[in-house]
């Protein structure tokens, strides 16, 4: 076995805490050369982990009897390797039509629903997509060209929500001959072939260009650098985060900033306030553009009573030295809208709760001794169990507020829930409907997210341990929806 390639793989994930133990894994499963490689590759490194892996396949419904091969291919590679596959399909060209989108587009956005769809259904983790070196390359030169900025020039993260991306530092290169080495054949796509998209371009004549004429590690060069600007960008994040607890206040209309104070800070930084304000206006980052962030930067240089009008309803004007964010139509992401009180969590009393999709269900919390507790209890992903003995006040149930935070693992590193929600995609009006399990600032569980706390999860020195199971017609709810599902699809 040519160990190296797998070490190196999982010296990536480690740094970059893609898996932790116990986690399930949805793998995007094509049945091309980087799937197939992504696949396998799990497989080897599985027992580090103990992951389980369920492999989903798409049929896009474009290419006919060549998409049928793949498929079935990909059903039989997975049965090879001992892994469980789920196949969907869709009519892409009719979603075109219906939806106005580039087939490409469309392709994109099916793929990741059905990944998440089955991640929720198999209560999995992450979902593991395929993408290596000369797509991390072709992603920076595309964004290169159509004028990103620097958060766009650092290319694809090697985790982002819930996608992560183990491949990225492995060529393709590397991958062709690791399969031809293991003798694991893959499927090649004809559409891959022909220059009819931006990024068949750069691959097919640019790079190799490059790699000719001017560098021929030019896409690892190009890789290395996206991951130096990513690490830039961190930065950037962390002292845009640091301006905004120090200049921006809540209003009741929205946000402000002085702007003075705003002036004050470099050029850069002021543009990276811009992105995060309105962004926590509109829920969303995207199509927040580089005119939208000049133009916030010149009102707070401007004279009082000028306005400006952003994406998602978000309005902006300067009044005096103030310069204010608010939405046109008065949907704003801030807590206790609605609700009067928080309410205190009593052991025994039945609660209902927005749960995962939104769907309503009504749980019941309980104490409980470790030691009274079964370990199929623990396991069992319905019933969400939490270590008393690290609370110091019985938690409460209430509306999401500003400041709310929940750690991601053991280590303490925190995510803010306000960025949880805009990396699920979840809508403005959704939020401002959930209800958490809080103590203080520090988020114990989010069930619209189906997440929960690192900080309180069971270890083998809990002694007691909170529980808030589903009440058993909502189990019966959910075991009826998990069966029925969504999609046409075949299951193997």
């Amino acid at each position: 076995m040519n160990s190296n390639i797998y070490q190196r793989i999982e010296i990536y994930c480690e740094k970059h805490k893609l898996f932790q133990k116990g986690d399930g894994v949805i793998v995007g499963l094509s049945g091309g050369a980087d799937s197939v490689f992504l696949l396998y590759a799990l497989t080897i490194l599985r027992e580090t982990w103990n992951l389980r892996l369920h492999a989903v396949h798409i049929n896009h419904g474009i290419r006919g009897r060549e998409a049928l091969r793949d498929q079935e291919y990909s059903v039989a590679l997975a049965k090879r390797l001992g892994v469980p596959c789920e196949v969907y399909q869709a009519d892409i060209p009719d979603m075109v039509k219906r939806e106005h989108l580039s087939e490409e587009e469309a392709g994109r956005r099916y793929r990741y629903h059905c990944f998440e769809q089955c991640r929720k259904e198999k209560a999995c983790t992450s979902i593991a997509v395929a993408h290596h070196q000369e797509d991390q390359a072709e992603t920076v030169l595309f964004q290169m060209l159509r004028g990103s900025s620097l958060r766009g020039l650092g290319g694809m993260r090697p985790k982002r929500g819930n996608i992560v991306r183990p491949l990225l530092e492995v060529s393709r290169q590397e991958i062709e001959r690791e399969l031809a080495r293991i003798q694991i054949s893959y499927c090649q796509d004809s559409t891959n072939q022909q220059d009819i998209y931006a990024r068949n371009i750069l691959r097919h004549h640019v790079i190799p260009y490059l790699q000719e004429k001017i560098q021929p590690a030019a896409t690892a060069h190009i890789a290395e650098c996206a991951a130096h600007l990513q690490g830039v960008m961190d930065y950037m994040e962390e002292q845009a985060e640091k301006a905004y607890c120090q200049i921006v206040r809540k209003t009741e209309e929205g946000l402000a900033f002085s702007g003075n104070a705003f002036t004050a800070l470099h050029p850069a930084l002021q543009r990276e306030l811009a992105v995060k304000i309105i962004e926590e206006l509109a829920g969303k980052r995207k199509d927040i553009t580089k005119a939208h962030i000049q133009a916030v930067c010149r009102l707070a240089q401007g004279g009082t009573g000028k306005k400006l009008s952003l994406p998602y309803a978000v309005q902006a004007e300067k009044s005096y030295d103030m310069v204010l964010f608010f939405r046109k139509d008065g949907q704003q992401d801030f807590g206790f809208q609605g609700l009067e009180k928080a309410i205190p969590v009593v052991c025994g009393q039945p609660y209902r709760l927005m749960g995962v999709q939104g769907r309503p269900v009504t749980v019941i919390f309980e104490k409980k001794e470790r030691k009274n507790l079964l370990e199929n209890e623990l396991k069992n992903y319905c019933t969400k169990c939490f270590d008393y003995d690290r609370m110091v006040t019985m938690p409460i149930l209430r509306r999401p507020a500003q400041g709310d935070y929940l750690w991601l693992d053991s280590s303490g590193k925190r995510k803010k829930l306000s960025r949880l929600f805009i990396d699920e995609k979840i809508p403005a009006n959704q939020r401002r409907e959930t209800i958490v399990l809080a103590e203080g600032s520090h988020i114990l569980w989010v069930p619209l997210l189906d997440r929960c706390s690192a900080y309180y999860y069971v270890t083998g020195k809990t002694q007691e341990i909170m529980c808030a199971s589903p009440v058993p017609q909502d189990i019966q709810e959910q075991e009826i929806r998990k069966k029925g599902g969504r999609y046409e699809r075949g299951h193997t």
